[in-house]
């Protein structure tokens, strides 16, 4: 032992033949150093803990002299001589202590290399692991390496969600240990999180106190102490676990079996070991939140990419598709250029014409008119519905607006749910389609001016050369027979509603009569339709059929409309005359407040009153019935009065329907005669009473 060469020299000198043992280390540590002439004993005599008032202590038992020299940190050196009550002076004895300090020096460097490679080993982890609960395990586990007095150790984060410190690492518990989360301020743990103060206990007592003191609950008591065996409980440290000036949490070690104490050296190595901690932890919030943002930066990155190649697809469809609608190519052009860049079925649904364009033959049954419209006044805007009478069911529906007016929508199949690539390009078809129904809107609009000012140019032409030039113009034959019907919507919500639903009546007028050249257009709220044939037998057939497709148009959800109808002539110059009869037989269904059709010829003598005001005929029967109806049967007159006028004043057939004696009749007439001044034998008075009783009958609508 070179180390100790010069003590060794001492010893034999002073002891001369007398064997000897060195054992050095801490109490709970010896280790056997040198022998000198005797076999190693099983081990020295314990010694006081006390702190020695000398630098070595002196005792005799069982034959043989122990020699204790005292160094920091509890590290002391046992000198074992085999002869009992020797005797060695003080001088001799601080030579020795002297000596034997390079043996002490060696045993802390030693010690210092250990705590180093735990300390780098640490280090290590926490530079080369991102697997902080990994690395937390490995830092408590150094620490009870390195500190000679600790069994087992745990750490402890503060919960914010919870408000209560929880076991992110533990070495030497068993799994009760994980159910240990005091409260800030609860047992020794959380008042040391509390406070950051550190703790340091020397036996169980003190510890138990201390949980005590604090007022742990008996749920957690219960928890920490079934972590371990409690009753070989003696001692503990305590330190906070911050980063910077914030407390985070606590790491804390136990002492259950190994011998010797805690040292305030311990506490530095435990804090060090803390501060570790925190770094580690500090460097798992760091590298959580760098993983993070790199994970928001690759997302939105992602995201750039997907809105650039979007804005892209954008682009392509507009510009195609732009150039297919200045091209003048059509609807249809358009519907297939869809289909293509799709690569599916694809159709569009005109609501104005009620008629289907379609990029594949399949997809001509999928709906009709009547479904459409329906699905779509159930949902307006985008959405996928199912169909369960075709192979694929499925398809993504895409209503086209302008404004209220619903012009069409775009059909899809669409087995899966459709990419945005896909939803994009049905936008901008959608987009481009909703212009060129627009476009076409206009121009069917200006040709319905057109129209109007060649008609108005007719109906107000008395010159029949100009007027023959003016029919030419469009396309009537001046000499055939020639009526005209007016279509009129009294209400509407707004004027493009109006304006959608008078280019479909229009649309749906045509369709009605497709082996007929017809002259109709749309003006506001009016259709206007000239109707020429070659037989005055051909307008009744017209007029019938005018009929049902009204009734039809009432079914398909279209705006309430009026329908007048003038008589048909012979010549282009008596169209005026027609039209005039239109009018008045649109007046008459207005003054009657009826939504109905009705021809001009079928209006009979109520033509005479068509445009008289309706306060003047309710004055003329309110003078004529004042006195009747001040009666107090004058329910009864009335009723009397009325059948027997529409009886053609027949007094048996009266009293026959009225089921009452014809004497019974002839005094309720003749009351009647008194009370309104008349004489049913006066011609004058007769007259005017048929007439009253009729225009009683138009004007009961009010």
């Amino acid at each position: 032992m070179e180390v100790i060469k010069s003590a060794l020299s001492l010893l034999k000198k002073v002891l001369n033949e007398t064997p000897f043992q060195i054992w050095a280390g801490q109490q709970q540590d010896q280790k056997h150093i040198y022998s000198n002439g005797s076999e190693i004993p099983l081990s020295p005599p314990l010694f006081s803990l006390l702190k020695p008032h000398k630098e070595y202590r002196m005792n005799s038992q069982n034959g043989m002299t122990f020699v204790h020299f005292f160094y920091p940190e509890e590290f002391h050196i046992c000198l074992c001589i085999f002869k009992e009550n020797l005797l060695l002076p003080d001088e001799t004895l601080e030579l020795f202590h002297y000596y034997f300090y390079p043996l002490y020096s060696q045993e802390l460097i030693q010690k210092r290399d250990l705590e180093w490679k735990m300390v780098m080993e640490t280090t290590r982890s926490i530079n080369s692991s991102i697997n902080t609960d990994e690395v937390l395990t490995n830092i408590v586990r150094n620490a009870i390496k390195v500190i000679p007095a600790a069994d087992a150790g745990y750490l402890q984060l503060f919960d914010k969600e919870q408000e209560r410190l929880v076991i992110k690492a533990a070495v030497g518990f068993n799994e009760h240990i994980n159910h240990f989360q005091p409260k800030s301020g609860e047992s020794i743990t959380g008042m040391t999180y509390l406070d950051g103060k550190t703790r340091i206990y020397y036996s169980r007592k003190e510890i138990l106190d201390a949980m005590s003191e604090q007022k742990v609950t008996e749920e957690n008591y219960h928890h920490i102490m079934s972590s371990s065996d409690e009753h070989f409980l003696r001692g503990g440290i305590c330190v906070a676990v911050s980063v910077g000036e914030k407390r985070i949490g606590v790491m804390m070690v136990h002492q259950f079996f190994t011998e010797g104490g805690f040292t305030n050296r311990d506490i530095d190595l435990l804090q060090g070991f803390a501060d570790q901690a925190a770094i580690a932890i500090q460097n798992s919030m760091l590298f959580s939140e760098i993983k993070n943002n790199i994970a928001v930066l690759t997302e939105l990155s992602e995201q750039l990419k997907e809105k650039n190649a979007v804005l892209n697809k954008r682009h392509q469809v507009h510009e195609t598709l732009t150039q297919i609608s200045l091209e003048n190519r059509g609807v249809n052009t358009i519907i297939s250029e869809l289909g293509q860049i799709m690569e599916a079925p694809i159709a569009f649904f005109d609501c104005i014409e009620d008629e289907f364009f379609c990029s594949h033959r399949s997809q001509l049954h999928i709906f009709n008119e009547d479904e459409m419209k329906k699905i779509i006044l159930q949902n307006q805007g985008p959405h996928y519905t199912e169909v369960y009478s075709t192979e694929n069911g499925s398809y993504y529906l895409y209503p086209i607006h302008n404004g209220t007016a619903f012009l069409g929508c775009l059909i899809v199949a669409a087995a899966n749910l459709l990419s945005k690539m896909d939803i994009v390009t049905i936008e901008q078809g959608g987009a481009i389609l909703s212009l060129e129904l627009v476009k076409k809107h206009t121009l069917t609009d200006i040709y319905y001016k057109k129209t109007h000012e060649y008609f108005t140019a007719i109906i107000k032409n008395t010159n029949h050369e100009s007027l023959y030039e003016h029919a030419k113009d469009l396309g009537l034959i001046p000499s055939s027979f020639i009526g005209v019907a007016l279509f009129e919507i009294k209400t509407y919500p707004d004027l493009q509603l109006l304006e959608a639903n008078i280019h479909r009546l229009v649309s749906f007028i045509k369709k009605g009569f497709p082996e007929l050249h017809l002259v109709i257009y749309g003006f506001h709220n009016k259709v206007n339709l000239l109707i020429s044939t070659e037989h005055p037998d051909a307008q009744a057939n017209i007029t019938e059929r005018l009929t049902s497709l009204i009734r039809m148009w009432g079914n398909k959800d279209g705006l309430e409309v009026s329908v007048g109808i003038g008589s048909t002539y012979k010549g282009i110059e008596y169209i005026s005359r027609s039209y005039e009869e239109a009018e008045k037989a649109l007046a008459y269904l207005a003054n009657r407040k009826e939504q109905n059709m009705i021809h001009y010829e079928n209006i009979g003598v109520n033509r005479l009153f068509i445009h008289q005001q309706p306060q003047e005929i309710e004055r003329f029967l309110e003078e004529t019935f004042t006195s009747l109806l001040s009666e107090k049967n004058h329910h009864e007159l009335e009723h009397t009065l009325f059948t027997y006028i529409q009886l053609n004043k027949s007094a048996i057939e009266t009293a026959k329907k009225l089921h009452i004696h014809i004497n019974t009749l002839y005094k309720r007439l003749k009351r009647i005669e008194e009370l309104l001044n008349i004489n049913f034998n006066n011609p004058e008075d007769n007259l005017k009473i048929q007439l009253a009783c009729h225009l009683k009958s138009f004007v009961q609508a009010y």
